[in-house]
């Protein structure tokens, strides 16, 4: 049975980010990666992909399943800030890519210790058992958490943090063979499950032209998003 090919057209556009982050990401303009405070000390700044206004508008709790099949809230990561993901384990390029990416952005010298969590947005064939094997993908982000959990629960889940997703039927193949068009970002998360900035893992090779590859944000501008967020939560 041929593997489905996930639908890049709808997957990581500019329409699919938070419409209260919009704003937030058009303010930040410039690419610079590092400022200076008003104490003269080395201070993050995020490049323009991050979004870092309005973001705390975004997020909410979540009631899923970890891959032994306990349940799993938002209660269990208190304490630590953590990046999330919502993709699905039969996507065929963009999730592995940015498991991949994000995995060169925690790895990276002086980065931040936060707990990776993918969230499937396609529990019908990821299970909880699915999720376990995929998260130890090699290169994958160690310590990744795969959650699953029942429709209603992803639905829940997804809808609190804005991401779009829909199943898209290939003509002419059996039921359980689909796309998943989803949109792909990251979110960051303090220790009090506060989203403090959000990046978008992918953009077009010319912005100009929506038909252009997509091509990954570079593992250093994830990088210093997580950073950028978790700093400004740290001094607010």
């Amino acid at each position: 049975m041929a593997e489905p090919v996930e639908t890049p057209r709808r997957n990581l556009t500019g329409a699919v980010i938070p419409a209260v982050a919009v704003a937030g990401l058009a303010a930040l303009g410039a690419m610079l990666l590092v400022g200076t405070n008003h104490d003269g000390a080395k201070q993050t700044v995020a490049t323009r992909d991050c979004i870092q206004q309005n973001v705390d508008a975004v997020g909410g709790p979540i009631g899923l399943v970890d891959a032994n099949g306990a349940r799993v809230t938002q209660a269990d990561f208190a304490g630590q800030p953590a990046v999330i993901y919502f993709g699905f384990t039969h996507c065929p390029d963009v999730c592995p890519t940015t498991m991949y990416t994000l995995a060169e952005a925690l790895a990276a010298p002086g980065g931040y210790d936060v707990q990776p969590i993918l969230i499937t947005v396609d529990p019908e064939r990821d299970t909880p058992q699915r999720m376990g094997e995929y998260t130890h993908t090699d290169g994958f982000p160690p310590g990744l958490i795969g959650l699953s959990g029942t429709r209603a629960q992803i639905d829940a889940a997804a809808a609190a943090f804005q991401v779009h997703h829909s199943r898209s039927p290939i003509p002419g193949s059996p039921d359980d063979v689909y796309n998943v068009d989803h949109s792909s970002l990251l979110y960051v998360v303090d220790r009090n499950w506060r989203t403090v900035s959000i990046i978008q893992t992918m953009n077009r090779a010319d912005p100009l032209d929506p038909a252009s590859p997509l091509v990954p944000v570079a593992p250093e501008n994830i990088a210093q998003c997580i950073a950028a967020g978790l700093e400004r939560a740290r001094s607010s």
